[in-house]
């Protein structure tokens, strides 16, 4: 193989490598989005329920 297919090839795996992070850190931060939404939605329901009482 020449310089430069091994370079080419290196830099496809150093890529994937990096697309897979940023996948892994994508899914976690909307993991988080939804959560923070969901504890937001209960505290807005718990506090029109308090509203009404």
């Amino acid at each position: 193989m020449s310089k430069k297919k091994q370079e080419e090839k290196h830099l496809n795996a150093k890529q994937r490598a990096y697309e897979m992070h940023q996948a892994k850190e994508g899914a976690k931060v909307v993991k988080w989005i939804f959560g923070v939404l969901i504890v937001l939605a209960l505290i807005y329901m718990a506090y029109t329920m308090y509203l009404m009482y």
